[in-house]
Order: C-alpha cells, then structure tokens, then sequence
C-alpha cells in the first residue's frame, strides 16, 4: 500500500475568483507583514474579510468563524497542498528529491479521506497519556541540563541555540526511538526544513536543504527496516507492531512517512512556540511575575501564548471542487490562505485582543493547532514541553529577562513565524 507523494510541486494556478475583491499589495513575504502579521491583516479582518492577493495567488480568510469553517469542510476545502513548497523549487533541489529512493507517502496533514483516518488512528497513539507521561520525565531532565548549561555560561545568552532547538529536537527523537548518539546529525538534517517548504530560499539553500532531506529520509528508512528486527519501548516499534498485525492497516512506507514528517514537525515548530512564549512572557514584566508568584497560571498563559502569538500565523487549504463561500465562488483548485493570526486576534471572540493577558478565561479558543479531521497531532507534546521549560525556568532563574534593545529577525515564511536569535539575560 503506498499513497500520495508527500510534496508535490504546483506548476499551474487557479485563476482568480472572477467576483471576488483583489488585493494588489498584500503578501505574507513583505517586510511589513514580517515584522507584524497582526496589525495589517487585522485591518482587513474589519474592512474586507475575504478577499484575493493577487501577488501570490491565494484567497485570504482572516475571521475565526471563516477560518474554523474552510477548516471543518474538509471535503470541499482539501489540506492535499500543505506540504507542498509554496514556490517552484530549483532543478537542482528537484534532482536531489527525484533520486528513486525518496519516496516517502503523505500520512498525516496533507492525506485524504478515507486513509487519513485510517492511519490517525495509528499515530495519535504515539501522543498518549501513557506516552506523555513516560517523556516528561527526559523533558525535565534535559530541560534542566539544557537550561544549567545556559546558566552556567552567564548572561546574556542566546536562547534558541542553548535551549529552544535542541530540546524539541531530542525531545521528538526520544519519542521515535532515535539514539542519542545521533543526536547532533539529526539536528542538522530536521533543521530548516519551515525555510525550505514554506519560506522563499535562494536556490543554494534549496539544493541544501534538499541534500539534508533525502540523507534524513534514508536514515528513516534504514532505522525502521532495524526496528523490524529489533523492536523497543518506543513509538517508531508500536507503529511497526500495527503493522505486523495488519498489513493493510498501515503500510510500512507509511510508517517510514509518518516518523519521517514527525520529526520534522515536532523539532523546529515547537522551537518557535517556545521561543514566542518567552517574548511574551518577559516582554512586560508583570506577566513573568505573576506565574512565579503563582505557577498554576501556566496552563492559562500558554494558550494566550498560542493566541496572542502564535508560531503558526497562516496555513492553507486548496478546493476540490467548484464551490462558493461567503458569496464568491471559488473554481476547484482555489489556494485558500488561512489566516491564523487574524483569526487569533478576532475581537468578536476575544475581548481587547491586542493586550497580552495571562488570566484570558477563554484563550483556548485560539486556532493555533488547526480545527476538524488535520487538528494538530503534536499539540499536547509542544505544550507539555512549553509548560516544563517555564516552570523549570521560573525555579531556576525567576529573574529572567529579554536583553533591551536587540533586533528580532524573523524569516518570511508563508506559515511559521519565530525569531531567529533570542537574547536573554538575568540578576546574578
């Protein structure tokens, strides 16, 4: 049993809903849109809620009600393109991934029905209660090594190389059963990876990426083909044992798929959430005070976190058949842009959504981890993560704060957002 290719390269476009308000100017690749998502998209969230940005082919959605429906009608509104790069990737890069043993499958974000469900069934259970419960411990630990380390070096320091990469990266290798001895080579093969698909790369970080890509995809396979022959406590060996049990359950290609895009996704994606919850947090002092006065506030200032910035800004759909929404209608093929920043900042769901409030009684209702059938496997893992790295540095280093004055550099990306460099400091 195989399926669709995990990628695909789009070489045709839709054409533009004949009756629906274009946009000139707006694209998520803009300086202006990349220094603030928030303020120019909430300004057409009020004026024009839909509309198409003839820059980069796409409709826009920016209320929650439009984002939360296009997210439910997954038959009309199809997640096939998520993981295709937005743009045309270079030949080189298309060589590299054309070699005939790259041939990972779609499983989770981008795969259809009736196989999605199929195969959901199979991985949700790399993200139980049981599984949680038996990570937390290693994310304690290695959280409190990482955040030592950083300590001991003295301030200021540099956040997302000491801390915010490597502990999602370990933490989701951990997951799959990965040795720790590889640690450091894996780290360099699932980095970049948001860059590549969604960004906008030269061509040279194409053909670098692509490299990383495919070695990764080999080591997969050949880890898996090892689990086989001996199996372990880990979740790359109970996706094996579905198999054993029923072939026609879940594939093998599919289980090489499906640790081949977790890894990606649970590495530099939760490395942005982190990330954007310590800029929150320590970005007005009164909000880190009050959790290391009261800790049991974590829960709550997480999903204002999610809400208020979250490391996923947009994500996209593609119609799978001529249809119509909110009065336009949108011929089969349609690129939906979905924006979840907008959405997130929506005042007719939440209350003063521009202020950062860390008691928000109702900021679980963000849309950062996606609505319906593709709802976000990993959320429950990022969060965890998130919760013990603010609980151990609120034991560790209540004094934390951002370094004033530095510059946060954000890379345009059609979809992710978080800084580059996160420079913090505390009293001695």
């Amino acid at each position: 049993m195989s399926g669709p290719a995990y990628h695909k390269v789009r070489d045709t476009q839709a054409p533009a809903p004949s009756d629906c308000p274009v946009d000139h100017e707006f694209t998520p690749y803009s300086d202006k849109y990349v220094a603030n998502p928030y303020a120019w998209l909430g300004r057409m969230r009020e004026e024009q809620p839909v509309f198409y940005a003839e820059q980069f082919g796409y409709v826009v959605v920016t209320r929650m009600e439009d984002v939360e429906e296009i997210f439910m009608n997954s038959a009309v509104f199809s997640s096939a393109n998520v993981q295709d790069p937005v743009f045309p990737i270079c030949e080189e890069a298309q060589a590299i991934l054309s070699a005939d043993d790259y041939d990972p499958v779609a499983v989770m974000s981008n795969r259809q029905q009736p196989d999605h469900t199929r195969i959901r069934k199979f991985t949700q259970a790399g993200f139980s209660a049981r599984r949680m419960r038996a990570l937390e411990p290693f994310i304690r630990q290695r959280a409190a090594e990482l955040i030592d380390e950083m300590l001991a070096d003295g301030g200021p320091a540099e956040w997302v190389g000491a801390v915010g990469n490597p502990l999602p990266g370990e933490t989701i290798f951990r997951l799959l059963g990965f040795p720790e001895s590889d640690d450091e080579q894996l780290k360099a093969w699932t980095n970049d990876r948001l860059e590549f698909t969604w960004g906008k790369p030269d061509k040279d970080y194409q053909v670098k990426v692509a490299q990383n890509m495919l070695a990764y995809w080999r080591y997969v396979v050949e880890f898996v083909e090892q689990r086989r022959h001996a199996p372990a406590d880990d979740f790359t060996s109970e996706l094996l044992a579905a198999h054993a049990d029923n072939p026609e359950n879940i594939s093998c290609k599919e289980v090489q798929s499906v640790v081949y895009g977790l890894s990606f996704a649970g590495h530099e994606i939760v490395r942005n959430v982190i990330s954007s919850a310590l800029l929150c947090l320590l970005g007005e002092r009164e909000n880190w005070q009050a959790l290391c006065v009261d800790p049991s506030l974590i829960k709550e200032a997480i999903d204002e976190v999610l809400r208020f910035n979250s490391a996923q800004t947009g994500w996209r759909r593609v119609t799978s058949c001529d249809t119509e929404f909110r009065g336009y209608k949108l011929p089969a093929g349609t690129q939906v842009f979905m924006s979840l920043a907008a959405a997130n900042h929506d005042p007719r769901v939440f209350e003063c959504p521009e202020r950062f409030d860390v008691s928000r009684k109702n900021a679980a209702k963000h849309i950062a981890f996606g609505r319906g059938i593709h709802i976000c496997l990993g959320r429950l893992l990022a969060k965890l993560e998130l919760r013990i790295v603010i609980e151990t540095l609120i034991e560790k280093v209540p004094s934390l704060h951002l370094v004033v004055g530095q510059e946060l550099k954000y890379r345009p990306n059609f979809s992710f957002r978080g800084p580059g460099t996160l420079y913090l400091t505390w009293d001695d």
